[in-house]
């Protein structure tokens, strides 16, 4: 484990490029030069400190939300794009975020995805589930959806419709990872599943993958990469038949956020002050 970026602080999301890292820690955005570890930029962006907001980002623009606000930065100088309330109370909030080159995808609690046009911020509303969905992800002209019942939805982008459900199992869909044509699922029942998104039907499956909950993090060379925070644990699986490789114990808690890169990978969790770097091949 190495310590890159000591910010004072936990680290509740970031986003990596080639030159930067794009930290949420308290009420700011801070950018970090990747290499030399300098702060080049801050900025507060929230009236108050949250450990429950989560970032994703493309090559222009950052995304959070937080509770049932939704918020769109430009990723350059972290002008505020937008800030949109999109529900009212724990019964209609934000549970997962996904994008695409013309849409922001947000999936509401109890069912409902919710989408911005990112030209014109026109808002619509579709109903596609009677459960919540914590992972979302898009692929092609579908928007994939892991739901709370154990459910796999393939939806159209354009309409919301459903496609097709591909039943997993009985607990939450909690974390899903696209890799070319193939999907991969954790499951809160400590399952892992390999998927081939052409078939939409399960190739492989793994069975206490961890004690606790667990997130599909990444590749890295032939390997899958899971990470459970509360058995602060890591391991790597054989990306095509999902055997375990190894596991690598390191001190973790609760939640956190990752990022893949060559052989190693960057790490935040409500434990470190900052975010770590981790060599996950010898």
């Amino acid at each position: 484990m190495e310590h890159i970026a000591e910010l004072g602080g936990i680290v509740t999301g970031f986003n990596v490029t080639e030159q930067c890292i794009d930290c949420m820690c308290g009420k700011d955005l801070i950018k970090i030069d990747k290499h030399s570890q300098d702060i080049i930029l801050q900025r507060s962006v929230f009236e108050k400190e949250g450990l429950s907001r989560k970032l994703i980002a493309d090559d222009k623009q950052i995304y959070i939300y937080d509770f049932c606000t939704l918020y769109v930065i430009n990723q350059k100088n972290y002008e505020l794009l937008g800030k949109w309330q999109l529900g009212n109370d724990l019964s209609s909030d934000i549970c997962g975020i996904a994008v695409d080159h013309d849409t922001i995808y947000c999936s509401i609690r109890n069912g409902k995805i919710i989408t911005l046009d990112k030209q014109s911020y026109l808002v619509n509303e579709f109903i596609v589930s009677e459960s919540s969905m914590w992972s979302i992800k898009t692929y092609d002209q579908y928007l994939i959806c892991g739901t709370v019942d154990g459910k796999l939805l393939l939806l159209d982008k354009s309409t919301l419709s459903t496609e097709k459900i591909l039943v997993l199992g009985k607990k939450n869909i909690g974390s899903l990872y696209i890799d070319g044509e193939t999907l991969y699922a954790a499951s809160h029942d400590g399952k892992l599943f390999k998927i081939g998104l052409r078939s939409f039907e399960i190739e492989a499956s793994m069975k206490n993958v961890h004690k606790k909950m667990f997130v599909c993090a990444g590749i890295c060379e032939d390997m899958l990469v899971t990470v459970s925070y509360p058995c602060s644990e890591i391991a790597l699986w054989n990306k095509d038949t999902l055997e375990k490789i190894k596991v690598i114990n390191t001190p973790l808690k609760l939640s956190g956020r990752t990022h893949i890169e060559n052989d190693f990978m960057y790490i935040s969790s409500r434990n470190i002050s900052g975010i770590d770097r981790i060599y996950l091949v010898d």
